[in-house]
């Protein structure tokens, strides 16, 4: 007699459930990232995700909630804020720890994958939904990366040159995110070829440049 572990689950079972709404959200993503959202509907989702046509409703509560959980998901996929979280909590020095941070985010920057296609979109024509993004994801895990640069320059929190040492921390990956990949090619060549030696300068940079804030105290 089969184990029940060994049993596959029957239809209608929490496990069937649980890869339906998997399905849909990657279905999802690739869709608003390809079209938008006001071009996406359930229809279309449920027909490409070859699901029943209540199910976006079933699982999600309604398109703008699922949209809502798809944005949320592709900056998940470029940087967690779990992965943030054991980096920050780890024993590492405060510099290892942001460079491990840097490191983990280029890696989640893939131009080939639909999030993030959809998180450009969402930054080039916000949509009502980016104001929950923000909350949810971006500002928790920017808190993560200031403190760590507080600790890494000793600014003090309340010091607006953190803030501005925050946005030299994001911009060039941000600008490796939303820039066309063809024409970076054109213009700088293959940047990505070398991922390793684009990750350490990019590095050696930042750090040069936090140093620099640092000697101005």
């Amino acid at each position: 007699m089969a184990s029940r572990s060994s049993q596959k689950p029957r239809p209608g079972s929490r496990a069937d459930g649980d890869a339906t709404r998997q399905q849909i959200l990657e279905t999802a993503g690739r869709l608003f990232a390809e079209l938008g959202y006001d071009a996406t509907t359930s229809k279309k989702i449920c027909e490409c995700s070859h699901c029943n046509v209540a199910a976006v409703n079933y699982h999600f509560g309604s398109r703008a909630e699922l949209y809502t959980t798809v944005l949320i998901e592709s900056h998940r996929r470029l940087i967690s804020l779990d992965t943030i979280r054991d980096i920050t909590n780890s024993d590492l020095d405060a510099r290892e720890k942001l460079a491990r941070v840097l490191d983990n985010l280029l890696d989640g920057i893939d131009a080939s994958q639909w999030h993030s296609r959809l998180f450009f979109r969402e930054l080039i024509t916000p949509s009502p939904h980016l104001d929950t993004l923000i909350a949810q994801e971006a500002l928790p895990k920017f808190t993560l990366v200031r403190a760590l640069l507080g600790d890494i320059t000793g600014l003090p929190p309340e010091d607006p040159r953190l803030t501005r040492c925050l946005l030299s921390t994001i911009a060039p990956n941000l600008f490796l995110l939303i820039a066309n990949r063809t024409t970076l090619c054109k213009v700088f060549g293959n940047l990505w070829e070398d991922k390793q030696a684009l990750k350490q300068h990019l590095k050696t940079f930042l750090f040069a440049g936090l140093d620099a804030i640092a000697e101005e105290k």
